[in-house]
């Protein structure tokens, strides 16, 4: 089953959380309280010539895939979201709660609903219909701010609908 789903996804062409079909597998994050602390280390060494930036690497594919392990959604519904931005049924808790696992896993939301904009705008950053996406950390910040759900799933799928939402009435 793990295998037959890893496949689907690669069909479905798959790359970015659930949201976008056309970014890569994985992304580079610049942790920055690791980069002062590298840059620190070389001061005290007295070597400020070697510079390091710690980057850490998001295996995309395999959130997504331990996500689905516990929260099961059908491919269909990943397409629609990033078609129109919203799910066909949105009244099951489960996609919901799979969109959550996605978020949390990656560093864009905590446990406790609260969302990374920078982030979210770093991991987004790409291409829809050939265009630069240029705002989106106002995106994020915009769709963080509105959020009244209790629920952290039902909260996870409203920041993501109105993210893919304003990102496609904006870019397409």
């Amino acid at each position: 089953m793990h295998q037959m789903l890893t496949n689907m996804l690669k069909v479905a062409g798959f790359a970015i959380l659930i949201f976008t079909i056309s970014f890569v597998n994985s992304a580079n994050v610049k942790t920055d309280d690791n980069s002062a602390k590298a840059k620190s280390d070389n001061m005290k060494d007295g070597n400020d010539e070697k510079k390091t930036e710690a980057t850490e690497t998001i295996d995309l594919m395999a959130v997504m895939v331990e996500c689905n392990e516990t929260f099961r959604i059908e491919m269909g519904y990943i397409d629609a979201l990033n078609q129109s931005g919203s799910f066909p049924d949105e009244t099951d808790k489960t996609q919901k709660c799979y969109v959550r696992c996605v978020l949390e896993k990656t560093g864009i939301a905590t446990p406790d609903a609260q969302y990374d904009t920078s982030r979210t705008a770093m991991i987004f950053a790409n291409r829809r219909s050939g265009r630069e996406l240029d705002d989106l950390k106002d995106i994020a910040a915009t769709c963080a701010a509105n959020r009244t759900e209790t629920c952290t799933c039902e909260r996870a799928y409203g920041y993501v609908k109105c993210f893919m939402e304003s990102e496609i009435s904006k870019y397409e």
